[in-house]
């Protein structure tokens, strides 16, 4: 039998020793895109989160405009504390305020609350920089109260409160 010399035995050694470091970079390696997938999917995730509430919110601000922009919501002839809702809606004078299917399909409109309410005093001199005059105008205040829940399909819930003031001619008081 042979044995081998002390050159040879060192340089046997010597094979081995590159693994321990090759295997601790790997491991190093590893750990660090673990933690850029883990840090990636939740910053994708928080993305879809921050659209999603920007969407409802824009959502919700749509049917706000809606409902001011259709006269028969806000009703001048009520009197102070009168509340028109959504259908649906307990404790409200009425429940005629419409929202428009092509904004808001029929499935989820049972998502939207609305209250529009009228405010004290009943009436008040307009409001100066608008362009009219206090002896042919006065102005009667309400406020828009709308709540759109959609945390049942992932959409979140927003709630915004909006004044409104609506010019009344002095001869139809």
């Amino acid at each position: 039998m042979m044995i081998p010399d002390a050159q040879n035995r060192t340089s046997l050694r010597q094979r081995g020793s590159v693994l321990l470091p090759a295997l601790i970079f790997l491991l190093i390696l590893t750990l660090a895109a673990t933690t850029t997938m883990r840090t990636s999917t939740l910053e994708l995730r928080m993305a879809g989160n921050e659209q999603q509430r920007v969407e409802t919110f824009e959502l919700t601000q749509s049917i706000v405009d809606e409902v001011v922009g259709n006269p028969d919501n806000i009703r001048v002839s009520g009197n102070i504390g009168y509340v028109n809702c959504t259908p649906g809606v307990s404790g409200c004078n009425a429940n005629d305020v419409a929202i428009n299917n092509n904004l808001l399909p029929s499935a989820k409109a049972g998502n939207a609350t609305v209250m529009v309410e009228r405010l004290a005093p009943a009436l008040s001199a307009p409001p100066r920089g608008i362009n009219t005059s206090s002896d042919a105008f006065s102005a009667a205040r309400f406020e828009v109260d709308t709540t759109y829940d959609g945390t049942a399909e992932n959409e979140g819930k927003v709630g915004l409160v909006q004044g409104v003031l609506v010019l009344v001619p002095r001869g139809a008081q």
